[in-house]
C-alpha cells in the first residue's frame, strides 16, 4: 500500500509540473499579442521597395515608395518581426527601424546604388 501511495503522489507531481510548464508557456506567448510594432524607413534614396511581416504572420510588399515611410500594427500577435528595404536608384542612403511598444528593437543602414538593408528577430 505504501508503494502504491508513492506512485500516485509521483504521478500527481509530474502532472502538476507538466501543467505548470504549459501554463507558463502560454503566458509568455500571450505577452506578444498586445505589442505595437512600427516599421520605418528613412533616408535620401529616391525610391525603395519594402517588405515587412504583418501582425497575422503574412508579408506585405510596397514598391517604388518615397521616403520617409512608416507602417504600424497594433495588437501584433506574431513573435517574429522582419523588414527589408531595397534602394531602387543609383545613389542614396536607407535607414530601417523596427520599434516594439515604442522602443527601438533593431535598425540598419545601407548606402549606395541598389543597396539593401534587412533586420529581423524574435521580439
Amino acid at each position: 500500500m505504501v508503494k502504491s501511495g508513492h506512485k500516485k503522489i509521483s504521478i500527481l507531481v509530474r502532472i502538476f509540473l507538466i501543467l505548470s510548464i504549459l501554463l507558463v508557456s502560454g503566458i509568455s506567448m500571450a505577452c506578444h499579442q498586445n505589442d505595437v510594432v512600427r516599421y520605418e524607413v528613412t533616408g535620401n534614396a529616391d525610391s525603395v521597395d519594402i517588405t515587412v511581416n504583418t501582425d497575422t504572420g503574412g508579408t506585405e510588399q510596397y514598391n517604388d515608395v518615397g521616403l520617409p515611410w512608416r507602417m504600424e500594427y497594433g495588437n501584433f500577435s506574431e513573435s517574429y518581426v522582419y523588414i527589408y528595404a531595397h534602394n531602387n536608384g543609383d545613389y542614396g542612403t536607407i535607414n530601417i527601424f523596427i520599434y516594439v511598444n515604442g522602443k527601438l528593437f533593431r535598425s540598419a543602414t545601407s548606402s549606395g546604388p541598389y543597396s539593401y538593408a534587412v533586420v529581423y528577430g524574435d521580439k
